[in-house]
């Protein structure tokens, strides 16, 4: 079973930990006893680790309901992953539309760039409250961790790139 560890009061989980994994970082001082454990993706039933170790059978009686649930269930993905893909979906696109509209105008396709610069002016501070929002959710969840986050702030990166390079016209001094 993996697990995940975090200290009391933090916000990320350190995930794909085994038991051994935990007893040595307890033995070299890494973390304490005052730590929570829980069984990854399972922050609910996040325990301290002085209970966990006093009895390591403590999951293991709701890991089989929860896998007999999770059998009759397709998981689907939520927005905290679907949110960045669709995205990142933006830029391929706004190249199709690009290439569709040069085809019946020569200036068609500069169009497309200038209003797809125009439209992330509206776009990138949406984006940027939604993923702050949904931070925050998982944050009060406490199923936070620093792959979700930097996945999430990934296209921020990228769409503030892309509309500094429209605004710049691709970085023409003209």
């Amino acid at each position: 079973m993996k697990l995940a560890i975090k200290k009391p009061k933090g916000v990320f989980w350190k995930t794909d930990l085994s038991f051994e994994d935990i007893q040595k970082r307890l033995q070299a001082g890494k973390i304490t006893q005052e730590w929570l454990v829980c069984p990854q993706g399972y922050s609910v039933d996040a325990v301290l680790i002085s209970e966990f170790l006093a009895n390591r059978s403590i999951f293991k009686s709701n890991s089989n309901k929860k896998k007999e649930e999770s059998k009759t269930k397709p998981k689907k993905k939520d927005l905290n992953v679907l949110l960045p893909c669709w995205a990142l979906a933006y830029f391929p696109i706004i190249f199709l539309v690009g290439a569709l509209f040069s085809i019946g105008d020569p200036f068609g396709g500069y169009y497309v760039f200038v209003f797809s610069g125009a439209a992330l002016l509206l776009l990138i501070p949406a984006y940027a409250v939604i993923i702050s929002i949904l931070t925050v959710k998982r944050i009060k969840n406490r199923t936070n961790t620093t792959k979700i986050t930097l996945f999430q702030l990934f296209p921020l990166i990228v769409w503030i790139f892309w509309l500094v390079f429209v605004l710049t016209f691709g970085g023409s001094p003209a």
